[in-house]
């Protein structure tokens, strides 16, 4: 016990030394940028792509089973229905042209990644972060199937309520974990800088890819609030709706930065200890970009 509490205070340390003088929320603000860009070319093109390997049905009964489990103070069936529709009518020629805005996320996650590790950013930066975020579009169908498969599963349990629900919630919470792990590992190891190991990028990709889809989770609640957002904005509902999607992401992407620059820290603590002198190159360092 006392060894791992030594360990705690050396991570956290480490982590305060790291961040000191530097700006995680304004990191965070312009990966979120990248992301309000990226976002719906990026479920278009991973629902189409479901919808060529397993049929419209699976994206147009899953997007409607979602939006029917959801809670009704701010209704998101149709606009989920709407992107699915969307998506299984997409022709070729627009599915090309939204490979440029969907791959723009890989470049605000290399370089928020490499903002948080402390580096300078090569100029090179914008295209090895989207090439590298590539194999995740890819990977992108599979990955969206796996939970609209079992929609018609979970979205009763959501909606029947009780102990039912919260069965629904532990179940979609594993369901989500899934897609989570495999993407936040592989932009941790590859779409990011190549400070992580593989193995330390998987092991942070699932404890990452957990409290990431619980704050899926608890958006959720926030959709059950009764309260209008666009109150703020001269009654206009779409601008309350974008607004709000855009601070729960801006959220998300706080939580992701920062659990990388622990994990950075971790593994640098722990590559310290095993060290006989203790000397090994910081994470935050000139390790190979």
């Amino acid at each position: 016990m006392p060894r791992a509490r030594a360990a705690l205070h050396a991570v956290v340390g480490h982590v305060r030394d790291a961040l000191r003088g530097r700006d995680l929320v304004l990191w965070a603000a312009g990966l979120t940028f990248y992301g309000m860009v990226a976002m719906v070319p990026v479920l278009l093109l991973a629902l189409r792509g479901a919808a060529t390997l397993f049929g419209d049905g699976l994206v147009l009964d899953g997007a409607r089973h979602l939006g029917r489990s959801l809670p009704h103070a701010h209704d998101a069936g149709p606009p989920l229905s709407t992107l699915a529709a969307g998506a299984v009518s997409a022709t070729w020629p627009s599915l090309l042209a939204m490979l440029l805005p969907a791959s723009l996320y890989g470049e605000g996650l290399r370089r928020g990644l490499i903002a948080v590790t402390g580096r300078p950013v090569p100029g090179s930066t914008g295209w090895a972060g989207r090439l590298r975020f590539l194999p995740v579009l890819v990977a992108a169908p599979l990955l969206v199937a796996f939970p609209l498969a079992f929609a018609p599963v979970v979205a009763p349990l959501y909606e029947a309520g009780g102990w039912a629900r919260v069965l629904g919630i532990v179940l979609s919470f594993h369901l989500d974990l899934v897609p989570m792990w495999v993407v936040v590992a592989f932009v941790f190891a590859r779409t990011g800088p190549s400070v992580l190991p593989t193995r330390a990028a998987v092991l942070a990709g699932f404890v990452l890819g957990a409290v990431l889809t619980g704050f899926l989770h608890g958006f959720v609640l926030f959709l059950a609030i009764p309260v209008d957002w666009s109150i703020a904005f001269g009654g206009l509902p779409v601008v309350g709706d974008i607004v709000a999607l855009g601070l729960w992401l801006f959220g998300l992407h706080v939580v992701l930065l920062a659990g990388y620059r622990i994990a950075v820290s971790a593994h640098t603590v722990h590559s310290r200890r095993g060290t006989p002198h203790g000397s090994v190159r910081p994470a935050s360092g000139a390790v190979a970009g």
